[in-house]
């Protein structure tokens, strides 16, 4: 139940998306070729190799308590899109993947039967990609379920 178990948990939501082709572009095509990190996207050795464009990243970012002494977790859900096309609507397409997403984890509230999402959230778009590279940043709060306490009789 560490904030680890709860980035693995995230991912399970999201690989559920894939799977029943819920993650959809604006056109209405499933969106299913893209690559799923955790933590950090693996370094590219070729700049031509495009294989990694298309991702979505889970980042566990700061840790604070709350007034009960609950640990809170910021997760970042970084989307990266490669799009080669006159329209450039890589925004628009990252903002309705970022609503899908919200919808999905609004309507979960708890994941994993023990992590709650708190209600602060934030959508973010990186302006300064290259250009047909767009980046956008869904951030979530979640609540730590309290770990068990042993007493010093179970540690000896």
């Amino acid at each position: 139940m560490t904030d680890l178990d709860l980035q693995d948990a995230i991912i399970k939501e999201i690989e559920k998306l894939t799977e029943t082709q819920s993650l959809k572009k604006l056109n209405g095509e499933v969106w299913k070729d893209y690559n799923l990190y955790r933590q950090e996207k693996p370094y590219k050795d070729d700049e031509a190799d495009l294989d990694q464009e298309d991702y979505i990243l889970v980042m566990i970012d700061d840790e604070d308590t709350d007034e009960n002494g609950d640990w809170i977790v910021n997760v970042h859900i970084l989307i990266s899109i490669v799009l080669f096309e006159e329209q450039h609507q890589g925004n628009l397409i990252l903002a309705y993947l970022m609503n899908q997403l919200d919808l999905h984890f609004w309507k979960q509230r708890i994941i994993a039967s023990k992590y709650e999402m708190q209600k602060q959230r934030h959508k973010r778009f990186n302006q300064e990609c290259y250009p047909n590279y767009y980046e956008c940043d869904y951030i979530t709060r979640w609540k730590l379920p309290q770990a068990n306490q042993e007493g010093i009789e179970m540690l000896v």
